[in-house]
């Protein structure tokens, strides 16, 4: 996704206060979760989730070379299969999934698990590829974005705005009821 979406330019249309809680879902290398936590202004955390061990401790890597591990933890799991802690329940402002839902076959599993970790009034936001614009290839699991909005609203979410992002990618916002 890196060259496909600026970063910076998402980052700058997302609601976002300093002092905020993030989780980020199916982080991988952590580009977008760096500058995530390059946006708090060295205040507030961001948990960073992928199912790939290789790829948080790249993460890991990158946020202590951009000087800003310290505001990032990150864990090992896979959302489709695993729920977190319930001691995480309604404790974050955000959780962000980017290019990351097209991978997942159970995506009703992994917004559950947005719903139960997110603050009444938290947002969640999902950035993806437009179904048309992606290959549809075995173990890839595109969603058309209308889909995903009604999906999202049934599990107890409000549809909050769209911000067109690039030709490929879509991003959505909600917020937990």
């Amino acid at each position: 996704m890196e060259g496909l979406i600026n970063p910076g330019e998402l980052i700058s249309k997302l609601p976002m206060w300093d002092g905020m809680t993030i989780a980020d879902f199916g982080a991988g290398s952590g580009w977008f979760t760096v500058e995530l936590a390059k946006a708090l202004n060295n205040s507030g955390r961001i948990l960073a989730i992928d199912v790939q061990p290789k790829a948080i401790q790249f993460l890991e890597s990158l946020a202590r070379k951009q000087n800003v591990g310290h505001l990032i933890s990150t864990k090992v799991l896979n959302l489709e299969t695993k729920s977190l802690e319930s001691g995480l329940s309604n404790s974050f402002d955000m959780v962000t999934i980017v290019n990351t839902l097209f991978q997942i076959e159970n995506k009703l599993k992994v917004i559950k698990e947005a719903k139960k970790i997110l603050k009444p009034n938290g947002f969640l936001i999902l950035v993806d590829w437009d179904k048309d614009k992606i290959i549809n290839t075995p173990g890839l699991f595109p969603i058309d974005k209308d889909q995903i909005i009604k999906d999202v609203v049934d599990s107890g979410f409000k549809y909050k705005d769209s911000i067109n992002l690039s030709n490929t990618h879509y991003c959505l916002i909600f917020f937990k009821l």
